[in-house]
């Protein structure tokens, strides 16, 4: 097999992209990432990202990518020995990596073996499941006011939006957040939010964002209800309203992540449509 490390973005986008798109579903994340960078290779940050690919008889085998500080993201795979190079590869280059992110089989074994050969503790931040929708059950909709996010509301916007990431996401940090929060800012003043809003009385009561894009897929995110409104369906009817609204405007399907161990989101979603495709695992690195 043979490994190789890429500076040039035009040049890994020309191998990484065919190949990734053989299973658009398993590695919609890594080729969300990868259509981004080839717009913009400063998109996640200034410093420059890990490209890596793994080739066997002229065939793309494995891909990985990193946009520091993120973790490592290693696409799907059918040969598990490519983690063995993997592993070695970034090793021998003195990588320093906080975790991964991959499905189960591969984060599994790339993260045991990173641990050993650097003398790191392992920790499973969170098991995740990718789904896939291709249609939204009708009786999901509802009735309610579902429209974007007017600039009206950005305030609130950014009011839940660290609220559900201080929720969901264990580690974020007050930059994290704050990070977010510019973006959705920028998509404010640009009359360009990908935020949508569920109504009651014209009262806001629900949010969830369109996310990255995959060549037929588009990512939902940011599906947050504040506490004092939830168990009345609003969040259902809000993923429900935007996944169909998505498929309408010429996606062929919609894909979220879940954590599994909440089972009230990954039902939540079950009952739209959306239907499991793989297992992930999400490992953190740290000192022993």
């Amino acid at each position: 097999m043979i490994p190789r490390f890429y500076d040039d973005i035009n040049e890994f986008y020309k191998v990484a992209y065919p190949f990734l798109l053989e299973h658009e579903a398993e590695n919609n994340l890594p080729l969300a990432i990868l259509i981004s960078l080839k717009k913009n290779i400063e998109v996640y940050g200034e410093e420059k990202p890990l490209l890596f690919s793994l080739t066997d008889a002229k065939i793309i085998k494995l891909i990985a990518l990193r946009t520091p500080p993120h973790d490592l993201l290693i696409s799907y795979t059918d040969n598990l020995s490519t983690i063995d190079v993997l592993t070695e590869e970034l090793t021998n280059r003195n990588e320093k990596l906080p975790g991964v992110l991959s499905f189960k089989e591969g984060a599994d074994k790339f993260a045991v073996q990173w641990c050993e050969k650097n003398l790191l503790k392992l920790n499973l931040f969170r098991k995740e499941r990718i789904y896939e929708l291709v249609k939204v059950s009708e009786d999901t909709l509802g009735h309610r006011k579902f429209s974007v996010a007017p600039k009206a509301h950005q305030e609130l916007v950014f009011q839940w939006a660290g609220e559900m990431m201080k929720e969901a996401l264990i580690d974020t940090t007050k930059d994290d957040i704050q990070r977010m929060i510019e973006i959705l800012r920028e998509e404010f003043d640009q009359d360009k939010s990908h935020m949508y809003l569920l109504f009651e009385d014209n009262d806001p009561v629900s949010m969830a964002r369109e996310a990255g894009k995959t060549p037929n897929g588009v990512f939902v995110n940011f599906v947050y209800t504040p506490i004092p409104l939830r168990r009345k369906g609003y969040a259902t009817e809000c993923v429900a309203k935007l996944s169909k609204h998505l498929l309408e405007v010429g996606n062929r399907y919609c894909f979220l992540f879940t954590d599994l161990s909440n089972p009230t989101s990954n039902s939540i979603y079950q009952k739209i449509g959306y239907q499991p495709v793989i297992d992930e695992s999400h490992y953190k690195f740290l000192d022993k």
